[in-house]
């Protein structure tokens, strides 16, 4: 079963991914609703849909996502995460994560975590086909960790949000299946222009991707990955919080160029929160 090859296009977009659903009752600093389409080589092969909301103590982020087509070798499936957690000092802390992906008719994939402090509490999986040839997760691989989407909303620096600083970070990330760190450093500034919503700055960082366990070795995402030449992802901020959010992702490699790119990106503050 290849299910995990949706999360690391979710990373791809990480990361990946639930509907909206039921936010916390409290207060909402900031939201974002975003839209990606995933190509490769300039040819369409996904979509993925992110909301999160945003408070002064606490948080929510649901996400959906599918891919086909003819690099259904990399990527294909569909799947949904949700993660609710805590809000501290502008930095966001998983209390829970749930994932489900499927592939076909037949070839399911569910996660239900609980993190404490960026350690695994509790881990929960189901699979109908699980695979044997993976690299073993140990305990030591579950412990300052943070999940696919609460990794890639990172804290901005309370100088300036797009200032450089913020990219000069480790994401140690575990989706209840794989561990893989993110060595992220600073690239430039730019600005991103979605179709619809955000057009401002933003800061691009350049991405190292380390394979860590729960992978399959012969993967061909995993090989695209490994040895991409060239990895990016672009931030910005969610207007009303001290977080950055990304609008693109691009995997440059000897086959080609992998790009997630927001063609929606829009932002609102202080918005009760509720059914979205």
């Amino acid at each position: 079963m290849h299910l995990p090859r949706m999360t690391i296009g979710l990373v791809v977009a990480g990361l990946m991914l639930a509907p909206a659903g039921i936010f916390s009752s409290a207060q909402a600093q900031g939201q974002f609703d975003a839209r990606y389409t995933l190509s490769v080589n300039n040819i369409p092969l996904g979509t993925f849909a992110w909301r999160a909301q945003i408070g002064a103590g606490d948080y929510s982020a649901n996400a959906v996502g599918r891919a086909s087509g003819i690099f259904s070798m990399l990527l294909n499936g569909e799947g949904m995460v949700s993660v609710k957690g805590t809000v501290k000092d502008g930095r966001l802390q998983a209390a829970s994560y749930v994932s489900a992906f499927t592939r076909g008719d037949t070839e399911k994939a569910g996660v239900q975590m609980l993190i404490d402090g960026g350690r695994v509490r509790d881990l929960k999986i189901e699979e109908t086909h699980p695979d044997t040839d993976r690299i073993p997760v140990t305990d030591v691989h579950k412990q300052d960790i943070a999940d696919p989407l609460t990794a890639l909303l990172i804290p901005a620096s309370p100088v300036d949000p797009v200032a450089g600083q913020a990219c000069e970070r480790k994401l140690s990330i575990f989706d209840g299946r794989r561990r893989f760190d993110l060595d992220m450093s600073f690239r430039r500034n730019d600005k991103a222009m979605p179709e619809k919503g955000y057009s401002g700055p933003a800061l691009v960082c350049a991405v190292k991707f380390t394979p860590i366990a729960g992978h399959r070795a012969s993967s061909p995402l995993l090989t695209f990955l490994i040895e991409g030449r060239d990895i990016e992802i672009w931030f910005v901020p969610v207007a009303g919080t001290r977080v950055l959010a990304p609008v693109r992702l691009s995997i440059a490699s000897a086959i080609g160029t992998m790009l997630l790119r927001a063609d929606q990106f829009e932002v609102s503050t202080g918005v009760a929160s509720g059914r979205m």
